[in-house]
């Protein structure tokens, strides 16, 4: 049985949830820092960083390495981006899909967004499929096989 496209751990959630609970503003990509361990990479318009609260399956494949692409500059949507935001954000997302990544952003207007700054996740996945899944909306729950 596979349920969802893409879907967190328990106790993944559950850190998450409790992060999303004691955070002081609206943006943490607004304040956010170059000196902080999950930056992989930056850029003049952006930084490429480890997802602190990754995915672990996507589309029943379970998720090897979760990255997200991040605007130094608050916008809620890739629409939003300026000539040379839009050039380097496609020059960044084209390197790491040529290296196998998958590419997700949610729209501005999508209530699933948690955070209001726009993120794309570049999801590199595993060569194996989850042999069952069981989804729970609320909370998130997963539970592999």
């Amino acid at each position: 049985m596979l349920a969802g496209p893409l879907v967190r751990k328990r106790k993944t959630e559950k850190r998450y949830k409790q992060y999303a609970r004691q955070r002081t503003n609206d943006c943490d990509f607004c304040e956010f820092s170059t000196d902080l361990d999950h930056v992989i990479a930056e850029y003049p318009h952006f930084w490429v960083v480890t997802n602190m609260f990754s995915y672990d399956i996507w589309d029943g494949i379970s998720v090897v390495e979760h990255l997200m692409v991040v605007p130094k500059r608050h916008v809620d949507g890739i629409g939003h981006f300026g000539g040379a935001e839009s050039k380097e954000f496609l020059k960044i997302i084209s390197q790491y899909e040529s290296d196998g990544y998958s590419i997700y952003a949610r729209a501005a207007q999508n209530i699933a967004k948690s955070i209001p700054h726009q993120h794309t996740h570049l999801i590199k996945l595993g060569n194996k499929k989850a042999r069952a899944l069981l989804f729970v909306h609320k909370p998130h729950v997963l539970r592999y096989f």
